[in-house]
Parts: structure tokens; C-alpha cells; sequence
């Protein structure tokens, strides 16, 4: 009897002192873990599997690794393996949830990370996961539901509060959306993006004053996407901010989109309407050198030539456009009313007829107007400026009344 139990004993102590040595190893594998030392934890982690071949742990964690590694195959081999030894270890869903949505397979994600929640009720990091994956199959609704679950678990979490926002922003659900958002601002009133998801949706219902201000108030506080910056500067533009619109078009030209011609010819257009004609041709210039086709940053350029009185440079941008698109209304508009100055009236009549015939606006009929008032056309003159007029082009109604109001009528 006491060698079989001292048989015992010494099994017991060497399962004992086995499991003390696999457990060694797997808290020196889990400390490289820690600090990202992912190759040198994972024959620490080996080590604790040979030593332990159920310790399911360690295969998640060598697991890991391996994916951080980029041996993604791998790394799914230590997850299944993970589950052979034990059914039921949330943290090998978790993890392979992770691998298959990398791997582009959301639904296998969605299951596994099911399992997760099922094991976990409350992991927070489980539903907000699952829910970014819903929202990217465009089920929106079972995103909502689990943003829903993460504001009982985490009352009054931004990362829910703001991605739920989306969810009713996109939904038309305004009210929602604003609440949401402003109920991050109300805790941190230095949340960026919650500014920039407000702007977006008072952009969206059209109260562009107060969305520039928040989107103002989203680059003030680190929120500065390229997004933010292409919405403020084209709000800007629209509400004659040019200053600001600058500011925005420079930003987006030295940090993300240097070579992109229509960001330098609008930036010659914020120029132009601040009547800074010189710079503005300098960035027309640098529009057409990233795009020869371009024709509105030629029509543009030649517009701040003619306001600072270099026609003849101007008209050679109108024949250049003309080239491009002989359909192109504004450069017969602009030659046309070139060679009006110049008193070529039948050219210039030539040029206003192809203005008005691909693209007619109140000036090309301004123009005409004027025209068939200096060669005697009085009938037509007035016709063509009644047409200004009812297009609402400045000083359209006054010249209507000098030249068709009576016999002394003439501009």
C-alpha cells in the first residue's frame, strides 16, 4: 500500500510541477505579448502548449501573434484549435471573428461574434464590433440595436451615441441624429466629431450658417479629415466666405490633394471674388497645368484678365476653350463681348447668337441687346434685353427702360 502511494504522490508532483512549468511559460509569452514582441512570445507560447497540450489559452494568444505577424493561416489553425480544447472560449470567437472579417467574410464574423455575446453578455467590445460589421451589410437596424445595448452597458458612450447618430442621419431621422450628437457635445464639448457629424446634418436640412460653425468647431478641436475641409470651403464659397474658403482649399492642397486642378481653380475663384486678380491667374494657371482640359479654370482665368484690362490675353483663353468645346456657351459669351469693346460688331454678334444658343444667360443677352442697340436694331434690342431682365441680370432693367422706354430711349 505505501509504494502505490508513494507512486501517487510523485505523479502528482510532476503533473503539478508540469502545469506550474507551462503556466512559466505562458506568462513570459504574455508579457512579450504586451509590448508587441509577437515573434518572440510565440515559441514561449509553443513551449507552454508542448508542455500542456489543453491549455487553450496559449493557442489564442500564439494566435495572435501569428496574425499580427501577417501568418493570418496560421493564426486561424491556433483559433479552431483553441475551440477543440474548449467549446466554449469566448476569446477564440472573438479572435477568429476578427480573422474572418479581415479575410472579408462579415457574415462568418457576425456568427462568431455572436457566440462571443452569447458567452458574454456584457462585453462591450463584442457589440461594437458586431455592430460596425452590421453596418457594412447594410443592416442598419441590427446596428442600431447593438449601439442601443452598448448605451446600457456604457451609458452616454460618444463612440454609440455618434455611430447611432449616423444610422438616423441616414434615415432621415433628423431630430435623432441631432439629439444624439449634441448629447456628446453636452459631456464633452471638445468631442470634433460629433461637431462634424452635427454639420453634416444641418448641411443636410440646409441651415448652412450653423453647419459651417460646426464644422469650424470640429477642425478647432483635432477633427480634420479632408471631408471636414471640402464641406467648409464649398459652404464658405456659396455664403461669400472667401477667406476662410482659402484657408480650406490651401489645406487641402498642401496635405491631401496637391495636384487635383479643381481644387487650385477654386481657390483662383475665392482670389477673384476677393478681388485679388494676379493670384487668382496664378492658381488658374496651376489648375490647367494639372488638367489642359480644364475649361472653366481657362474661362476663369480669362475673366480676371479682362478685369485687369488684358483683353487681348483673355481672348486667346476664349479661343483655347473654344477648341476644347465648341459647345462651350461662356467662351462665345466672353469673345463675343470682346469684340463688342472693340466695336466688331459683326463678330461679336456671331459669338453672342453661339452664346445664347448653347448656354443663354442674362449677360449673353445683355450683350446682344446692347449690340443691336448700337447697329439700330431697336425691336430686337429690346426683346433681348427683356430677356436679361427676366433672367435677373444686374443693370438688365435700367438699360431696358433707357433704351425701350420711349423715343429718347438709347444706351
Amino acid at each position: 500500500m505505501r509504494p502505490f502511494l508513494f507512486l501517487l504522490a510523485f505523479v502528482v508532483a510532476v503533473s503539478v510541477n508540469a502545469q506550474q512549468s507551462a503556466n512559466d511559460f505562458y506568462d513570459a509569452g504574455s508579457a512579450k505579448l504586451a509590448v508587441n514582441e509577437y515573434a518572440a512570445a510565440i515559441p514561449l507560447f509553443s513551449k507552454c502548449i508542448e508542455i500542456s497540450p489543453y491549455y487553450y489559452e496559449a493557442y489564442v494568444d500564439r494566435g495572435r501573434c501569428q496574425f499580427a505577424l501577417g501568418k493570418k493561416d496560421l493564426a486561424l489553425v491556433d483559433y479552431n484549435l483553441a475551440l477543440e480544447k474548449k467549446k466554449d472560449y469566448s476569446a477564440a470567437f472573438f479572435h477568429r471573428a476578427i480573422y474572418y472579417q479581415d479575410a472579408g467574410k462579415t457574415k462568418e464574423a457576425i456568427a462568431d461574434m455572436t457566440q462571443v455575446i452569447a458567452l458574454k453578455p456584457k462585453n462591450y467590445e463584442a457589440f461594437k464590433l458586431r455592430a460596425s460589421w452590421y453596418t457594412a451589410l447594410g443592416n442598419t437596424d441590427a446596428a442600431m440595436a447593438d449601439y442601443n445595448k452598448m448605451l446600457e452597458l456604457k451609458p452616454d458612450d460618444p463612440t454609440a451615441l455618434i455611430e447611432r447618430g449616423k444610422i438616423y442621419l441616414n434615415k432621415d431621422m433628423q431630430e435623432q441624429a441631432f439629439n444624439d450628437f449634441s448629447k456628446v457635445l453636452d459631456k464633452d464639448p471638445g468631442y470634433g466629431e460629433a461637431y462634424f457629424w452635427r454639420g453634416t446634418l444641418l448641411e443636410k436640412v440646409e441651415r448652412f450658417p450653423v453647419a459651417v460653425e460646426d464644422y469650424t468647431d470640429a477642425i478647432k478641436n483635432n477633427y480634420q479629415s479632408e471631408d471636414v475641409f471640402r464641406r467648409r470651403y464649398k459652404l464658405c464659397m456659396d455664403l461669400h466666405q472667401y477667406e476662410t474658403a482659402v484657408d480650406d482649399l490651401t489645406t487641402l492642397i498642401n496635405r491631401f490633394a496637391p495636384k487635383e486642378a479643381m481644387l487650385w481653380n477654386y481657390r483662383g475663384l475665392c482670389f477673384a471674388a476677393l478681388e485679388k486678380y494676379d493670384t487668382a491667374i496664378v492658381n488658374y494657371n496651376k489648375a490647367v497645368m494639372f488638367d489642359r482640359n480644364l475649361e472653366e479654370a481657362y474661362i476663369n482665368r480669362a475673366d480676371s484678365k479682362v478685369a485687369l484690362n488684358k483683353d487681348a490675353s483673355a481672348l486667346t483663353d476664349y479661343n483655347k476653350i473654344i477648341n476644347l468645346n465648341p459647345k462651350n456657351g461662356y467662351a462665345w459669351e466672353g469673345r463675343g463681348i470682346y469684340y463688342f469693346k472693340k466695336k466688331n460688331y459683326a463678330m461679336a454678334l456671331e459669338d453672342l447668337d453661339k452664346a445664347i444658343k448653347y448656354n443663354p444667360t442674362g449677360r449673353a443677352y445683355f450683350y446682344r441687346g446692347a449690340l443691336k442697340d448700337a447697329t439700330g436694331d431697336k425691336k430686337g434690342s429690346c426683346e433681348d434685353l427683356q430677356k436679361a431682365v427676366d433672367l435677373k441680370y444686374e443693370g438688365a432693367e435700367e438699360a431696358q427702360k433707357r433704351a425701350c422706354g420711349g423715343p429718347a430711349g438709347g444706351f
